[in-house]
């Protein structure tokens, strides 16, 4: 019975210590439910606030480059370009400073069938400088979405730096909408798996919200975030080649897309000539 009684002791200690860490453990995912990195003490390592108006200014080539080419893998119709035109900084009063970087698609004809321009950077220079970021990273996207019919494609995303082509090297679509949705896609790409989730905002094309994604120190999970709240946790080896472990590196890219063979589809009667996509800051937590 000693032994009996000692033995009950002991599975009583490890059941309070297990307890203990399922309860530590659960006020952990509570916090990173209702709260970002950031709100918990988290240092800013990188951002761009998009700051310029004054001057009318365009991204920094100290951090951005622009990505120079007509359509795209998905059918788009839109000629990429750095002119003024389709990518400067704006006074906007919404937004955490007043200032945003606005992304311009508009036609040279002054209808929807006439030719597209806009704009795409990132933040990698494709020669070993820019910018990238690995696991244990927090990165939020604070941006409005146009309101400008069908066929508008907005994305604040990233990809891999090595792993081979696409999908192989790994996408992460953090802020991303089409056709005047009023909501947002985050979405994950590897080989073979696609998971995500939409989230039905209301008012994405009139109002500023914050898109984020965590990926976990050891990569062995990423959290989708909106406005401080996870929408989604997506497990390493819940399908297809995980492409998001430790040692790989992501770029990020900025893009206002127009039509394509699907996602957004074709432009129609109800596109108007140009709209705006603005994006009032990025900003990487570690």
């Amino acid at each position: 019975m000693k032994n009996k009684s000692i033995n009950q002791n002991n599975s009583l200690a490890r059941a309070r210590r297990i307890g203990t860490r399922i309860a530590l453990a659960a006020f952990g995912l509570l916090l990173f439910e209702t709260c970002t990195p950031h709100a918990l003490g988290w240092g800013i390592t990188w951002s761009d606030e998009f700051t310029g108006a004054n001057s009318g200014a365009q991204p920094w080539v100290g951090n951005w480059q622009y990505e120079l080419y007509t359509g795209g893998n998905n059918g788009e119709v839109q000629t990429y370009v750095n002119s003024w035109a389709n990518s400067h900084m704006v006074w906007d009063g919404t937004g955490t400073d007043s200032q945003a970087l606005q992304i311009e698609a508009q036609t040279d004809t002054g209808n929807q069938w006439g030719h597209w321009y806009s704009a795409r950077i990132d933040s990698n220079w494709h020669n070993g400088g820019g910018h990238t970021f690995g696991t244990g990273t927090y990165l939020e996207f604070r941006c409005k979405f146009p309101n400008a019919g069908k066929g508008y494609w907005p994305a604040c995303w990233c990809l891999g730096t090595t792993g081979g082509n696409w999908p192989a090297n790994g996408e992460i679509d953090v802020a991303e909408a089409a056709n005047n949705t009023e909501g947002n896609w985050q979405t994950l790409h590897m080989p073979g798996w696609n998971p995500g989730t939409f989230e039905s905002i209301g008012d994405a094309t009139t109002a500023y919200h914050d898109y984020g994604v965590w990926i976990q120190g050891d990569g062995s999970y990423i959290n989708f975030v909106l406005d401080g709240n996870t929408q989604q946790t997506i497990y390493r080896g819940g399908g297809g080649t995980w492409e998001f472990n430790p040692g790989r590196q992501f770029y990020i890219i900025i893009n206002l897309a127009i039509g394509s063979g699907g996602f957004a589809g074709p432009v129609d009667g109800s596109t108007q000539d140009n709209g705006n996509f603005d994006i009032d800051y990025v900003r990487q937590w570690n």
